[in-house]
């Protein structure tokens, strides 16, 4: 077992988890904490960064003890992330200079103008327009700014340093910030003037599969190696074995995110999904991907917790199951914007088709049709082979849902066998920066068999709900449809 042992941490919006996975691919040990989400105003979303360190901390060793093994078993390390949360610290002490504001947070859109002037192409998804956000409004930030010990990043370059290591991210985290040149494989100078911004605030970029740095003894009793950083949507397509174009797979976490694999370089789209890099290996071989998204999917679910209709997220099936159909009761799950492909971030959540004698399980049941909708919407904007799709996320436990989306898609579903898909990859890919694993395909060769979810509606009946959320879709917009959009 000596040094054939792959530790991972999976660093996401509401839950951090860490997982001990041996040389044939099974789970040795595996430890939880939960993450709190803090929301000060309308349209504010916040994290504590100290949070995010100690979960870490915890969850390291925890999973290790689980399963009787030190420092000394485990070969290299791996770290995926939520991405687009932006951090900033201080580059000497380390100590965060404000909240972690969220890849939810819309804050940035009160400086769109600022931005817009000075040729910033504004996205509130990205963590750049959050950093100037922060540089105009935060005086703690501005002051380490003009001190020169200013550094910003997303949570993969915090938790490098804090658990030893240099702040380190890869092209697929750096793409998040909307400051990333895919030409140079590095910061684009002149997108990061444009933002106010200086390159020696931001974290050096090196590939997502390699071993750059080590944790400090003191963490796991000697160092380890940290040989993988990646964002939770890669991880998560690397370990659902996404390595050929025309592959996809869909994770249905505080947003549903849908991957396709493009090629070895950056593919436009007329959908308005996002070029993203998959990953960058040590051998210099790239992977990317056009990337769609529904901004709500299980943070639905936990708003249907926050009103009282459900207990616990996870009694979602047992409520919805009770009715046949929803009685009429009709959900748009787009409480903050609707992704793709209607890059419509004013659209708001809709709920219609009450009556006296609607329930609280037509109500969960027609929150779980709406989700399988909009995951059936990314579906049909993107370049998808013919195929089942791999499904993986805590929402993905959800028969009920993946059933939906096998019927309202037409296409089989497949949920992973290992329910942290996303951990499970970031620790391949450390493998694969330590020597431990040979290549993607090998990884491939120790993933279980999934469950099938075999599409059951009738084709007519399959595209006559389609055309009814079409129209349903209208309820929620902020503005007309855009026919290109729609018929993609």
């Amino acid at each position: 077992m000596a040094g054939e042992l792959l530790l991972a941490l999976d660093l996401g919006t509401t839950h951090a988890r860490a997982l001990l996975v041996d040389a044939d691919g099974q789970v040795r040990g595996r430890a939880l904490q939960r993450l709190a989400v803090h929301f000060p105003a309308p349209g504010r979303v916040e994290q504590d960064p100290e949070e995010f360190a100690a979960a870490a901390e915890a969850l390291l060793p925890a999973a290790l003890s689980e399963a009787g093994a030190v420092a000394a078993d485990v070969a290299a390390i791996g770290i995926a992330t939520q991405r687009a949360t932006a951090l900033a610290w201080d580059a000497e002490t380390g100590v965060p200079l404000a909240p972690a504001l969220s890849w939810q947070d819309q804050r940035p859109r009160e400086i769109a103008d600022w931005l817009r002037a000075r040729g910033a192409p504004f996205s509130s998804q990205a963590a750049a327009s959050r950093f100037a956000w922060w540089l105009e409004r935060e005086p703690a930030v501005r002051r380490a700014a003009q001190q020169g010990r200013l550094r910003l990043g997303t949570p993969d370059a915090w938790l490098e340093r804090r658990l030893g290591g240099e702040a380190l991210t890869d092209p697929g985290q750096a793409m998040c910030t909307g400051l990333y040149d895919p030409g140079r494989g590095d910061w684009s100078e002149v997108l990061v003037e444009r933002y106010g911004l200086e390159c020696a605030w931001l974290p050096r970029i090196v590939p997502t599969s390699a071993v750059r740095s080590e944790t400090r003894t003191a963490l796991l009793g000697a160092p380890v190696a940290l040989g993988a950083r990646a964002g939770d949507q890669q991880a998560a397509a690397f370990a659902q074995g996404v390595h050929d174009p025309g592959k996809a797979k869909l994770t249905l976490g505080t947003a549903a995110m849908l991957d396709v694999h493009t090629g070895g370089a950056p593919t436009a789209s007329p959908t308005g999904a996002i070029p993203m890099p998959l990953w960058r290996l040590d051998d210099g071989k790239e992977a990317w991907c056009l990337e769609a998204h529904a901004v709500t999917a299980g943070a639905a679910v936990e708003w249907l917790v926050a009103l009282g209709v459900l207990e616990r997220a996870e009694d979602l099936d047992a409520l919805a199951a009770g009715v046949p159909d929803a009685g009429g009761v009709v959900v748009i799950p787009a409480f903050q914007g609707l992704g793709t492909p209607f890059a419509d971030e004013a659209a708001r959540g809709f709920v219609g088709g009450l009556t006296r004698g609607s329930t609280r399980a037509h109500l969960a049941r027609a929150l779980v049709e709406g989700l399988a909708q909009r995951c059936a919407d990314l579906c049909e904007a993107l370049p998808m082979k013919n195929g089942p799709l791999p499904v993986d996320g805590g929402l993905s436990r959800s028969d009920l849902l993946l059933q939906c989306l096998a019927d309202l898609s037409g296409r089989a579903v497949e949920r992973a066998a290992e329910s942290e898909t996303t951990a499970l990859g970031a620790a391949w890919l450390a493998g694969l920066a330590a020597g431990c694993l040979e290549s993607p395909e090998a990884c491939q060769t120790l993933r279980a068999a999934p469950r099938r979810f075999e599409p059951g509606l009738a084709e007519d009946r399959r595209r006559a709900a389609r055309e009814r959320w079409g129209r349903v879709l209208e309820r929620a917009r902020s503005r007309p449809v855009d026919a290109t959009a729609a018929s993609a």
